[in-house]
């Protein structure tokens, strides 16, 4: 059973790392952002009960584990790996989700987490296993954080327009809060929404859209495909007030 444990954990690791962008591809398809899935509370949640799921469903049966994927062709193995994972969750927190009948997208999270474990697992463990040394295990052990770091910072910060729409809520809001004050009366509708793609979409070239977070709030206005009226700062008691005549382009 030698390396075990940092072969699992590895393999639980990625198959997280695959949990999340499923949840991220299935929030966009259904709400067009990954914040409407609400991705920021699946990430915190879905990494506190795959601790647990590692304890009991990996560890208490690691020998069972390693006989099948000794035994079974990495196909079979991966299929009983996502059907493993699947009934992990229901046992430990998707039932509720069965109850509500609603957001059957973390089931897709939980089986395609199996699924990655299992493929990540019977490759190393059948080939490379030997090759894991104790000096591994610290790079192992920080790839959640890496990932964490890459995804939630560093990708917001150099991409923040292609990041808008595949991160959680809060770091929407951060990049949105970075990104409004760097437009102008006068700038470009098109460009205003390059920039925060989804955010606002006008019919005709015309409407306004405002918004209160817990540190900011803004107001933007447009006409004829251009920004007529911004407001941004800090938030306050009251909000901006919206509305405007629309006027006829020239």
């Amino acid at each position: 059973m030698k390396n075990f444990r940092k072969t699992s954990f590895l393999s639980l690791t990625l198959g997280w790392i695959g949990l999340i962008i499923t949840h991220i591809i299935w929030s966009n398809l259904r709400y067009e952002n990954a914040s409407g899935g609400d991705t920021g509370v699946v990430l915190f949640w879905a990494s506190f009960f795959l601790l647990i799921f590692y304890g009991l469903f990996i560890l208490i049966p690691q020998k069972r584990i390693v006989k099948l994927a000794e035994k079974l062709n990495l196909t079979l193995f991966i299929l009983i790996s996502g059907i493993y994972a699947l009934i992990g969750f229901i046992i430990l927190i998707g039932w509720i989700f069965l109850l509500s009948d609603n957001f059957y997208g973390v089931f897709l999270d939980a089986f395609v987490c199996g699924l990655i474990f299992g493929l990540t697992f019977h490759l190393i463990w059948n080939k490379k296993r030997n090759e894991l040394k104790q000096k591994h295990l610290i790079p192992i052990l920080t790839l959640p954080i890496f990932f964490l770091f890459i995804y939630l910072f560093v990708f917001p910060k150099l991409l923040p327009s292609i990041a808008y729409n595949v991160v959680p809520q809060y770091v929407r809001h951060d990049i949105l809060k970075n990104t409004i004050p760097k437009f102008k009366v006068g700038d470009s509708l098109t460009e205003l929404q390059k920039a925060l793609p989804g955010e606002f979409e006008f019919d005709d070239c015309y409407g306004n859209s405002g918004a209160m977070f817990e540190d900011f709030q803004f107001v933007i206005e447009v006409n004829c495909c251009k920004i007529v009226r911004i407001e941004y700062g800090p938030r306050q008691k009251t909000g901006y007030t919206m509305g405007g005549k629309r006027k006829p382009c020239s």
